[in-house]
């Protein structure tokens, strides 16, 4: 893991998922990129009037988000001189998942670290409307924190699933390399329709298979609905960071980013990582 992409809109949320990354990546080679995108749309004609007839539309909108973005690398540079950090500007004018999409692929990012600040409506169950957008329309693995959630260090780690139905070695990889990263305990949460009780019972082979390197405890779960399940779990396991597969249609995608019908109002109280197929 190298690459990093930090989206940001300056606001308090994202500004506390960059700290949460730096120190997340402490004494690790990393290479950030930050990103701000705009578009026309959040601008009233009063705003474009106020550049200089010499400027394009793009140039007046631009100019105060670009050097934001230029102070912030100049800030993050200074307060992290000791690691060994890179940093990068970006500035985008675009739909805000067509810019983040465009920047994974140009710049072969390998996670995205972005804040999450709960929601006031059934179509935000979980996130912020842009945080939620990124998860479900990249493929590329999100890292979301929690508005006030401060850095502690990794020590316990819980990956959710049901019945093995979403599983992929390549989609785990950056699980991996956080597991090597921290070296913390790692329990796994399968939610099964035979079990009865939260109790350590005999995993399955798909498992085994795809945390062969690692050692774990695993639980089965399935007296309380899911979303209640993996609260349970997180709170009982005293878990740093949750880790899922999403899918648009599974089940987790349901439990975790809510539906229509479902209506779920949640509050994350955890960095939960969501890992693609």
């Amino acid at each position: 893991m190298k690459k990093i992409l930090l989206p940001t809109d300056f606001s308090a949320s994202s500004n506390n998922a960059i700290d949460y990354a730096m120190h997340f990546f402490k004494n690790w080679k990393c290479e950030f990129y930050i990103l701000n995108v705009q578009k026309i749309s959040e601008y009233v004609s009063d705003d474009l009037a106020s550049g200089a007839k010499s400027d394009s539309v793009y140039d007046s909108i631009a100019f105060d988000n670009k050097k934001a973005i230029n102070d912030l690398v100049i800030k993050l540079k200074e307060e992290h001189a000791n690691e060994n950090y890179d940093f990068n500007g970006l500035y985008d004018f675009d739909n805000f998942v067509s810019a983040v999409n465009e920047a994974v692929s140009f710049h072969s990012i390998d996670l995205i670290v972005m804040g999450s600040n709960g929601a006031t409506g059934a179509k935000e169950t979980l996130f912020g409307s842009n945080t939620l957008k990124v998860i479900r329309n990249s493929e590329c693995p999100t890292l979301t924190i929690p508005e006030h959630f401060k850095f502690k260090n990794i020590k316990s780690v819980l990956f959710s699933t049901q019945n093995c139905e979403d599983f992929s070695q390549s989609g785990i990889k950056v699980f991996t390399k956080i597991l090597d990263m921290h070296q913390p305990v790692l329990n796994v949460l399968d939610i099964d329709e035979n079990a009865h009780d939260m109790s350590i019972k005999e995993d399955n082979q798909c498992l085994k298979e795809l945390f062969v390197d690692y050692e774990y405890t695993y639980y089965s779960l399935n007296t309380i609905p899911g979303l209640i399940a993996v609260n349970t779990a997180t709170q009982l396991l005293k878990v740093d960071l949750h880790a899922v597969f999403i899918k648009k249609e599974t089940f987790l995608d349901r439990l975790l980013l809510g539906s229509d019908t479902s209506k779920l109002v949640y509050r994350t109280l955890i960095p939960l990582l969501f890992l693609h197929r």
